[in-house]
């Protein structure tokens, strides 16, 4: 029997139950439930959810509880997103559900729901391709919108905005009292808060437009007859009647159970991304978070491979901030390459987390950021910046955990470890430091940036980790930075590291 895998979207307004099978190459759709709740309307008013509320979710997922126990499903993830996120009482909720009901909810930091939502296009747009080469993706969702850039195969831009439908309904309510021509003084605040990233979206000239969100669903099957592709002109017909008819079309929207300004929102923000691109009409397709996170259970279980660009684009993203800070391409590169192969070296004798290497591949690709604003003492800086930076697919406390690595490379001074690692809890400070041992040799070993060593092979014993190496030029710098690294690795490791030219 195929395992069965469910998840558990808690949003704004529903609670969605989605159950499959992975069968022959294909996932199939057992149960796509829906179940409307209005959570979004206690937490962007008041900042808590309401008991009546509570009451209310507690009631769905015992019903969802039973549909999976029915089916009997092996894995499952439920996760609540933005609305969660916000509200006060949210950690008091999600104890409660697991009491209550079994389900225990998991509360994703906004870079992991887009993270998983973009890898579920994989499965559910045929032409994923030709959309990775040249696409505008854009996500509104009730507190906030996603702006990201695909192109040649890469994800290159990924922004939130905060211009969510929750937030800016309540703007649009008192610009309406104001003026009758509330679309247009809407859409000037729209273009002030978006201005500075039309250049680089223009410059593109990207071929398609990918709408994603509750509310780009909800208008596709009510004035669009459920297609995935709405050509310009359907699209503009909607666009001007909102702009030069909005009374009458008001009637006729709110008749299809559209709450209207959340619409007017909408239309407004795909309409100027829209004009952005070359693209012929939008896309409004069928995927979303619990797609991602039951592609996720699927990649695991199965060793997949078809998710492999997806789950790059991680990587996109950290080079495409490596070269806007105009770091050394070579020498991040070189830097890259020794961190890989010591890590994967120390990983046959240590025990190391499961997202370690990523958040290694991460910490060389950004250790040098700081150096673009301050050369003295500039990894303080690419701390400083690492730590505000969003990347998606990356929680904050991993963002934390790069930062520090970066801060604690040790191959110009010694620099002994300290413990004051801000943003990371205390099970991974282990992690820190051993990543950051790493790095401080394998920047060591480029100290020069002229890429003058190559690693042969390493041989780790019982008290030593030894690194052969070659070299053709005077590595004298190299071997004097190394020395600076080796405390902090016995320390740590409790062998010790050493080169050896062959």
């Amino acid at each position: 029997m195929k395992p069965i895998y469910a998840a558990i979207d808690i949003g704004a307004n529903s609670i969605k139950l989605k159950i499959v099978e992975y069968s022959s190459g294909n996932i199939v759709i057992i149960e796509d439930l829906a179940k409307e709740i209005a959570i979004g309307e206690d937490v962007y008013q008041k900042g808590v959810i309401d008991h009546q509320t509570v009451k209310e979710i507690l009631k769905i997922l015992h019903y969802f509880k039973s549909v999976m126990d029915a089916y009997e499903v092996e894995q499952y993830r439920a996760v609540g997103t933005s609305v969660l996120r916000e509200a006060t009482n949210a950690k008091m909720l999600v104890e409660m559900l697991k009491i209550k009901t079994g389900i225990e909810v998991e509360i994703i930091e906004d870079s992991i729901e887009k993270f998983l939502t973009y890898k579920s296009i994989r499965d559910f747009m045929p032409n994923y391709r030709d959309l990775r080469k040249s696409s505008l993706v854009v996500e509104i969702n009730s507190g906030s919108c996603d702006v990201s850039i695909y192109h040649r195969n890469h994800l290159i831009k990924n922004e939130e905005i905060k211009l969510g439908t929750k937030n800016l309904k309540n703007i649009l309510i008192e610009m309406e009292q104001r003026t009758v021509n509330y679309p247009e003084v809407l859409s000037e605040l729209l273009e002030t808060r978006t201005s500075h990233m039309w250049q680089d979206i223009q410059g593109k000239k990207l071929k398609h437009f990918i709408c994603l969100g509750g509310e780009a669903k909800l208008i596709k099957q009510q004035l669009f007859s459920g297609d995935d592709h709405v050509d310009r002109e359907a699209f503009k017909t909607i666009y001007n009647r909102l702009i030069e008819d909005h009374r009458t079309f008001r009637y006729e929207i709110e008749s299809k159970q559209i709450n209207w300004y959340e619409f007017v929102i909408s239309i407004l923000i795909y309409n100027m991304f829209f004009d952005l691109t070359q693209a012929e009409g939008i896309m409004i397709p069928d995927i979303s978070l619990r797609d991602g996170i039951l592609a996720d259970f699927i990649e695991s279980d199965y060793k997949l491979s078809r998710y492999t660009a997806f789950n790059n684009d991680i990587y996109s993203l950290a080079w495409n901030i490596s070269k806007r800070y105009r770091s050394s391409e070579a020498h991040v590169k070189a830097l890259e390459s020794y961190s890989l192969r010591i890590f994967k070296s120390l990983n046959l004798h240590f025990e190391f987390g499961e997202r370690d290497e990523m958040l290694l591949r991460l910490s060389s690709i950004l250790h040098e950021i700081g150096k673009y604003t301050r050369l003295k003492d500039y990894l303080i800086t690419s701390y400083d910046k690492i730590i505000n930076l969003s990347v998606l697919g990356v929680t904050q406390e991993e963002l934390c955990i790069i930062a520090h690595v970066c801060r604690l490379i040790s191959s110009s001074e010694t620099k002994p470890f300290d413990f004051e690692l801000d943003g990371v809890s205390e099970e991974n400070h282990g992690t820190v430091f051993k990543l950051s041992c790493i790095m401080s040799i394998a920047d060591a070993l480029d100290k020069g940036k002229r890429q003058k060593i190559s690693i042969d092979s390493i041989k780790i014993t019982d008290d030593r980790m030894t690194i052969y190496i070659r070299h053709q030029e005077d590595i004298t710098l190299e071997e004097i930075s190394f020395e600076y690294t080796i405390q902090n690795f016995i320390n740590t490791f409790g062998i010790l590291p050493e080169l050896k030219e062959i």
